[in-house]
């Protein structure tokens, strides 16, 4: 995020120290007002400590430190000197309220321009020494944590950031600062992700794998996506040259599992002990734990900003990166009716409704995605599986009816037919992808076709590419 805010602020002028007369008072303040005339401010502040060292109630003396430490730039001990005096008494509140609201003005038009003009580390630490230090003079201006926060941010420093970012985000419901303290937070959930993924990528890719083994697939693909099986018993029908082999079981020992075949397709898949490989969900953990903050952040952003259509897709993205579906569905069905020209809403939606065998609602989201966008790959892959998975229920259900001669159920494989080709473009070596090609040509008694493909994942299988 590169733009920023910039404010400048009207800078009153301070009353004069050299408009101070002299009144009766001790040695010490007589001194100081001396000291002042002649611009000797430091030799005024000496005085001036000796007689609060006396006199810690002199409002007076405190008063007039705060201004001589104004002169000196010593914004800090100006500060402290004026609570100092308003601890004792109200006789130069206007005074003292005029010189804080000046000093700070100063101290925030320079932190502006030392960010704009920022290009290094050294400009940026430039303007948060000086955003740090109109805090000091004023903590309760918001406009001062935010461009704090900005600085802090736009060096890249995230941890310094989001302290004055968050006082700013709470306290004035800004804008600004809630997309980028939330920006922050998605950043930082996205990098422990990506770690974890990194740091477990062979193990993910192993249970992905095994999660493709499902019965009614062919056992060559069984072999194509976990290897050859630890050990393989047969069951065989008839005797000697007669002898038919009609089952296989194949033991995977590694993975407890136990593979059943039947001819060339899977009818049965069973894991002894539930097979749980080491992964170190150290930085999985800690990605929920970012998603969540940023949830925070942005349902309080979305509540003061309802149409803010940015708040409300991030929003939607973190409870889906928190494993939070339940959330994530909610608003994006909400979302779905506000932007119905979101094509990643449509999308998510439809995931959402495929999931639940919503099969018509889904193709009616994915199908106002590729509207949207024609070439979102995605919806294209997602609408032929919905297809398919509603051919298959169908074909289901008709059997459960004892309804085996309707084939109405086949319309669904036509519809997924286009889909799946298009998918086969932009896939060309997928198995799964000509496999299943293969299977819904072959439900429509579309044989020659269905040879091919099953052909052409036979080839990619063997490495014929």
């Amino acid at each position: 995020m590169k733009k920023y805010i910039v404010y400048f602020v009207l800078v009153i002028s301070a009353a004069s120290l050299a408009l101070m007369g002299f009144q009766c008072s001790s040695a010490e303040m007589t001194s100081a007002k001396l000291y002042i005339q002649r611009k000797e401010f430091q030799n005024a502040e000496a005085q001036l400590l000796k007689e609060v060292a006396k006199n810690p109630k002199n409002e007076e003396a405190w008063y007039m430190i705060g201004q001589i430490r104004a002169e000196l730039k010593n914004y800090r001990g100006m500060k402290d000197a004026f609570v100092e005096a308003s601890q004792v008494g109200v006789k130069f509140k206007k005074e003292i309220d005029g010189q804080t609201i000046a000093t700070w003005g100063r101290l925030f038009n320079q932190g502006v321009e030392e960010l704009n003009k920022a290009q290094d580390s050294t400009g940026f630490d430039l303007a948060i020494a000086t955003y740090t230090l109109a805090s000091y003079v004023i903590p309760e201006s918001v406009a001062n944590q935010q461009n704090l926060g900005l600085a802090y941010y736009r060096k890249g420093d995230l941890d310094g950031a989001i302290p004055p970012l968050t006082i700013a985000a709470e306290k004035s419901n800004s804008l600004f600062a809630t997309k980028i303290l939330s920006n922050i937070y998605l950043v930082r959930a996205s990098e422990h992700k990506s770690k974890f993924v990194e740091q477990n990528r062979a193990t993910i890719e192993e249970l992905k794998n095994l999660d493709q083994v499902r019965e009614k697939m062919k056992g060559v693909d069984v072999k194509y996506y976990i290897g050859e099986p630890s050990s393989v018993d047969k069951e065989t029908k008839g005797k000697g040259k007669q002898a038919v082999v009609v089952k296989e079981v194949w033991k995977y020992n590694k993975y407890n599992l136990v593979v059943t075949i039947e001819g060339e397709f899977v009818s049965g898949v069973k894991y002894a002990v539930p097979y749980k490989p080491g992964i170190d969900s150290t930085h999985h953990r800690l990605s929920l734990l970012e998603y969540g903050k940023a949830i925070v952040v942005l349902k309080n952003g979305t509540a003061a900003y309802p149409e803010d259509a940015e708040l409300s897709e991030n929003l939607m993205n973190s409870y889906i990166g928190a494993e939070r579906n339940d959330e994530a569905r909610q608003l994006l069905i909400d979302r779905v009716k506000k932007f119905p020209n979101s094509k990643y809403d449509r999308y998510n939606y439809g995931v959402f409704l495929l999931k639940d065998n919503k099969f018509e609602e889904s193709v009616n989201e994915f199908k106002a995605v590729l509207q949207i966008d024609s070439a979102f790959g995605a919806a294209v892959y997602n609408l032929a599986a919905t297809y398919v998975n509603w051919g298959v229920a169908e074909q289901e259900r008709l059997k459960k009816e004892k309804k085996e001669d309707d084939k109405s159920y086949q319309e669904k494989y036509k519809f997924a037919i286009p889909y799946l080709e298009r998918v086969i473009v932009d896939k060309p070596n997928d198995v799964q992808i000509w496999e299943l090609l293969g299977q819904v040509y072959a439900n429509l008694g579309a044989v020659e076709k269905a040879n091919s493909a099953y052909k052409r994942a036979d080839d990619i299988r063997s490495g014929k590419n």
